[in-house]
C-alpha cells in the first residue's frame, strides 16, 4: 500500500530467507566483538563506523561483488592511503586555517578515494569514509597510520575472514 502512495520507498531487493538474515546478524555480532575484544587487547582502533557498514555488505550481501576480497581490502587500503596522504599534505598547514584546510583535504581525499576505487575497480562504499575518518581523527600522520590505517585494513581482512568462515559452517541454500 505505502509503495504505491510513496514510489519511492519501493525496492526490487527481495527479502533473503529468514536462515540468512540470522546468520547474517549473528556474523555481523560476531566479527565486531572479535574486532573489539582485539582492540581492547590491543589498543589500536578496530571499532570504527566504516568498518559496521562493511559489515553489512560482507555478512547481509555477501553474493555482491563490492564484498569480494579485492573490493572489502583493497577498497579499504586505498582509501587509507589517500586519507594518510591528505592527512601528510595537511600537516604543513599553519594552525589559523587548519579547519579549512582539512575540510578541503576531507573533500579532496574522499573524491581521490571514489576515483581511485573506480579506476583500480576496488570499489567498496564504506571505505569512501576512511579519508574523513583520518582527517577528522585529530590524530597526527604516525599515529594516523599506526593507530588506525592499519588497523582498519586490517579489520577489512578480520572481519572478510569471519564472513568466509562462516559462510563456510553454513553455506546458504543454492537457488
Amino acid at each position: 500500500m505505502a509503495e504505491r502512495l510513496f514510489p519511492l520507498f519501493s525496492t526490487p531487493y527481495d527479502r533473503p530467507d529468514m536462515r540468512q538474515i540470522m546468520f547474517a546478524g549473528l556474523g555481523g555480532t560476531l566479527a565486531v566483538v572479535l574486532l573489539g575484544m582485539t582492540a581492547h587487547l590491543s589498543g589500536s582502533a578496530l571499532l570504527m563506523a566504516p568498518l559496521g557498514a562493511t559489515a553489512v555488505l560482507v555478512f547481509g550481501l555477501a553474493d555482491s561483488p563490492l564484498s569480494r576480497p579485492r573490493h572489502v581490502i583493497g577498497g579499504h587500503a586505498l582509501s587509507m592511503f589517500i586519507g594518510l596522504l591528505c592527512l601528510f599534505f595537511i600537516s604543513s598547514v599553519a594552525p589559523a586555517s587548519i579547519v579549512l584546510a582539512t575540510t578541503l583535504a576531507a573533500g579532496l581525499g574522499t573524491g581521490l578515494a571514489i576515483a581511485l576505487m573506480l579506476a583500480t575497480r576496488t570499489v567498496h562504499p564504506p571505505a569512501g569514509a576512511n579519508p574523513l575518518l583520518l582527517l577528522f581523527s585529530g590524530a597526527g600522520f604516525t599515529d594516523a597510520a599506526l593507530l588506525i590505517a592499519l588497523p582498519g585494513v586490517f579489520g577489512a581482512v578480520l572481519l572478510y575472514l569471519v564472513a568466509v568462515l562462516i559462510r563456510k559452517a553454513h553455506p546458504s541454500p543454492k537457488h
